[in-house]
């Protein structure tokens, strides 16, 4: 079983008074790759600067290694903690070329060692044939890349990312994102990245680990993140999801107007009132069903529509359908419910 790499317990972190972390947990494995979202201005970017040592907690304990680095007294400086960091800006030294940035962390490796470390890593970032040339004279997403890597070379404990894909188009950004996950894996190092993107979370991360309130409200797979949000507030954050009413039947069945739908109802009792939440994929498109609903938008995707839909009762669900399933504005389609997992919250 993999040992913690971070352990963050119960810290409390402010600013000129203002609390902006409050009893904050998250547990972190060895080589596990995390990602913490949650709204703007949670706290994401402020809980990296004290992972990395940039600010001190007020009360709690940062464990690193299974040594403290932080309990608001002891406090171990950024440069002794052996973490990496990457900023959105990148911040590459331009008056070096790229090989000279990537070398610039491990100046007091021997010639070998360094000869060693710049080759491992521009064949796994596939960037040999940009190393003489100066930041100014690459793209943005070649210069993440030697971003990376420059972190990389000192072989840190902790690697931390903030907001590092934000200034790339899609294509771009889907690329890099899937050569940085077969990376940090092949280098077996313990990554967190900030990001408002939760398709890039999903894309990259292990764990997930929504921050709001102050403090982690779910750490999580992303699967479950998607599937069993703890909360409405998760559950509208990570996707695409509407609630309709419901009323539970018995400890495995929910009345809805999508028909009776199966799951686990506990902690709810027979008779008490629910929201459901019903995802997109939840929602097949079938003409033979009993069920069906009025199209009131649609949205084209190429090979999908997304259609919103109005129940007979004028609840709205949504439905995510193959396109060659054309339907107009206000047409009557026929539905059924396919959800796996019965999410319930409270009214």
């Amino acid at each position: 079983m993999r040992s913690s790499k971070l352990e963050i317990k119960s810290i409390s972190y402010s600013i000129n008074n203002n609390l902006i972390l409050d009893n904050l947990n998250l547990d972190i494995l060895s080589e596990e790759i995390i990602s913490i979202i949650g709204p703007s201005a949670s706290g994401k970017s402020s809980l990296l600067r004290v992972i990395a040592g940039f600010d001190q907690i007020d009360s709690g304990r940062i464990i690193l290694n299974e040594k403290i680095v932080d309990d608001g007294n002891l406090f171990i400086k950024p440069y002794q903690r052996n973490v990496g960091i990457i900023f959105q800006d990148l911040a590459l030294f331009p008056h070096l070329n790229c090989a000279q940035n990537i070398l610039f962390g491990i100046s007091k490796y021997d010639i070998t060692e360094k000869n060693a470390r710049l080759s491992k890593l521009s064949n796994l970032l596939d960037i040999k044939n940009i190393l003489e040339k100066f930041p100014h004279e690459i793209s943005g997403g070649q210069q993440q890349r030697i971003a990376i890597a420059r972190a990389l070379a000192p072989k840190p404990e902790l690697l931390l990312f903030d907001e590092p894909f934000s200034a790339l188009d899609e294509e771009l950004k889907d690329l890099l994102i899937a050569d940085v996950k077969a990376l940090l894996k092949t280098e077996k190092i313990t990554s967190v990245f900030v990001t408002h993107n939760i398709k890039e979370a999903f894309q990259l991360s292990d764990k997930i680990a929504y921050l709001s309130d102050r403090r982690i409200i779910q750490n999580d797979t992303p699967y479950n993140i998607y599937h069993k949000p703890s909360s409405k507030e998760i559950a509208h954050f990570c996707g695409n999801g509407c609630f309709i009413r419901g009323t539970v039947i018995d400890s495995n069945h929910v009345a809805t107007p999508l028909g009776k739908l199966f799951g686990d109802t506990m902690p709810y009792k027979v008779n008490d009132d629910v929201d459901v939440m019903v995802r997109p994929d939840d929602v097949l498109h079938d003409d033979n069903s009993t069920e069906s609903a009025r199209v009131i938008e649609k949205k084209f995707f190429g090979s999908d529509f997304l259609y919103k839909l109005e129940l007979k009762d004028g609840q709205k669900i949504l439905c995510l359908t193959p396109s060659h399933h054309d339907h107009s504005i206000n047409d009557m389609i026929g539905i059924r419910a396919q959800i796996d997992h019965l999410v319930l919250f409270n009214i």
